[in-house]
Formats: structure tokens, sequence, C-alpha cells
């Protein structure tokens, strides 16, 4: 149990650190075309070490083509942070993943969408600050520190970027990335 709680720690000053290195403007973000497709497939990979085998609907739509620019692997935590957030907030039996990209003029919009437990409207704001967690999260017994989506804010935000939510309770989650679109590469 020692050792568990000890491995919560480090993972929970980990985040903190990178957290403040972004915020801080110190986080050395390696900027480059990136296939939007490529960022989901290594968020999706991430994830499924998160679901275990375990059983989800999960349906995957990526435009074709869509390219952004920034760091990969920033962008792929942060989708897979909101993965994990989804899976993490949809109840055992039926859970329903969908994630999908699609191209907004000179924007890109990746969107990840569940059938969980909601939030609400009230707290919507807030779940993107530092310890902040939605009350329905807390009363479900999910594990969390409420990190997670500060740094999905925090990445995306270094990335020219916004993060929104759109939630009821009892109705799911949709929550989007929405960045500057960088120009198809041959």
């Amino acid at each position: 149990m020692i050792n568990q709680e000890l491995s919560r720690l480090d993972g929970l000053v980990g985040k903190l650190i990178e957290l403040s290195k972004i915020e801080s403007s110190h986080a050395a973000f390696e900027r480059r075309p990136v296939r939007v497709s490529d960022l989901v497939d290594d968020a999706l990979t991430s994830f499924e070490a998160i679901k275990f085998g375990a059983n989800v609907d999960l349906q995957v739509r990526i435009e074709p083509g869509l390219m952004v620019y920034g760091d990969r692997a920033a962008l792929a935590q942060a989708v897979g942070n909101l993965l994990a957030n989804a899976w993490k907030y949809t109840r055992p039996d039926g859970k329903r993943i969908e994630v999908s990209a699609i191209g907004e003029g000179k924007r890109v919009s990746i969107t990840v969408t569940d059938n969980g437990l909601g939030i609400l409207r009230a707290e919507q704001a807030a779940i993107f600050e530092k310890f902040q967690r939605g009350s329905a999260g807390l009363q479900s017994g999910a594990p969390g520190s409420g990190l997670g989506l500060a740094l999905v804010q925090a990445v995306v935000t270094a990335h020219h970027g916004k993060v929104d939510v759109r939630s009821e309770p009892e109705r799911g989650a949709r929550l989007r990335i929405v960045l500057p679109r960088c120009p198809e590469t041959p």
C-alpha cells in the first residue's frame, strides 16, 4: 500500500512540474506539422493501457488530411487525458466513447464524447482549473487529482487553441480541443 501511495504521489508531483513548466512558458515543445490522425492514434494507444481490454463501444472518425502545427507528444497526451476522463467517468456497463476530428476552416476540432455522468453547467469552467473536479465525478468515487484537464487546457493554450465542454448531468460530456489548422504537406 505504501508503494502504491508513493507511486501516486510521484505521478502527482510529475504532473504539477509539467503543468508549472507549461504555464511559465518554459516547456520545450517540439513544434512541427503533425497529422491529426497520428496524434489521435498515439492517444488511442495510451488509452488501450487504461482500458486494459475492457469492453467499450469506441468510435473513431478522423477527417483525412488534417494537420496541425505543434508538439505531437503533448497534443496526444491532451487527447489521451480526455479519453482517460471519458473512461473514468462512464459507468462500467455500456461505455460509449467517440473520438472525432474535423476541419472547420482555419481550425481543427478534436472531440471526445462519452455517455457518462456528465458535468453540471455551473462546474464546467472550473474543471479546467488545478485540483478541481466535478461533483458527479467526486461522488462516483473515481480516482483523480484534478490535474488532467488543467494540463489539457495548458497544452492547448500553449498551441494557440482552446478547449470547451458541453455536458448535462447523466447525459455524458463532449470535450473539444480546437487548434489552428496547418496546411497539408505533400
